[in-house]
């Protein structure tokens, strides 16, 4: 029966259907055929077992993997010897070892180089691929969304001279979350200090935080050498904001590190959609 549907329908269906009959005798029957490519039931039993991971998940994500390998092919994504030995060496390097102890290293828990290598491989292809389906999604992205992005958080793209902040301490994480959510209570947990910053002597990720801050409002709870510390900013001093046109680069990259994920399951969701599944009944 040639069917098409939701991977997330089929993928329930199939569990029920097949895995209820899981024995010796049927492992090595085809579980479901995706664009013409088979999952056997050993397929899903061994990935299950290796990755300690249900069978109803296992059929999940090698659905996927069957998706990804199929548009992997189809965009003719490659990677050679090369990039797997200069992926390695960056991973060794990364350890603080050379390649020749890192492979060593890989020996020593019982993986083959080779299967290993191999599995590098494929990550890598999937990276390219999730690379190409992120930039191409940026690519879609209008100035609209970007201005939208913009408008939403100013306070990112304002930069004040100096702030006038109270700053609150306490070695309790607790006794400032309750300042926060009872501004008017007296705060005998946490000691005060009123204080001017300004923005070029401080630490470039305080006075973005404080940027970010609404005027008027707590800033985050942060974790200091001994202590918590929030600060309460009073005023703003000198407050100039960066263009649009001027951010938009920064906008872009946020918005891909912040969509990554979002954009290439959505790809994906649209391929399960349309793909062609075959659920094979077994004996």
């Amino acid at each position: 029966m040639k069917i098409k549907m939701k991977v997330f329908t089929f993928v329930t269906l199939s569990a029920a259907l097949l895995f209820s009959t899981l024995n010796a005798g049927t492992l090595d029957g085809v579980s479901i055929i995706i664009n013409k490519e088979p999952i056997t039931l050993y397929d899903v039993f061994k990935y299950s077992q290796r990755f300690n991971i249900s069978k109803k998940e296992a059929l999940d994500i090698l659905v996927r993997q069957k998706l990804e390998d199929s548009e992997i092919k189809n965009q003719g994504i490659s990677v050679d010897s090369f990039e797997v030995d200069q992926y390695i060496e960056n991973l060794a390097t990364s350890n603080n070892v050379s390649q020749y102890e890192f492979l060593n290293m890989i020996r020593s828990k019982n993986i083959d180089v080779a299967e290993y290598k191999e599995d590098l491989k494929s990550k890598i292809k999937r990276d390219k691929l999730y690379k190409k389906i992120v930039s191409n999604k940026m690519q879609q992205m209008g100035d609209a969304e970007l201005q939208t992005y913009y408008n939403e958080n100013i306070g990112e793209f304002s930069q004040a001279a100096s702030f006038d902040v109270t700053v609150y301490t306490s070695a309790v994480k607790e006794n400032l979350t309750n300042i926060q959510s009872n501004p008017m209570s007296p705060a005998t947990n946490a000691d005060l200090k009123d204080a001017t910053l300004e923005a070029s002597k401080i630490d470039p990720q305080l006075a973005t935080m404080l940027n970010k801050t609404p005027q008027g409002n707590f800033s985050p709870i942060v974790k200091s050498a001994d202590a918590f510390v929030m600060f309460f900013v009073k005023n703003k001093n000198d407050v100039k904001t960066v263009a649009f046109a001027d951010a938009k680069n920064y906008i872009y990259s946020r918005l891909a590190e912040t969509n990554e994920k979002k954009a290439i399951d959505d790809y994906f969701e649209k391929l399960k959609a349309s793909a062609s599944i075959n659920v094979i009944r077994v004996p």
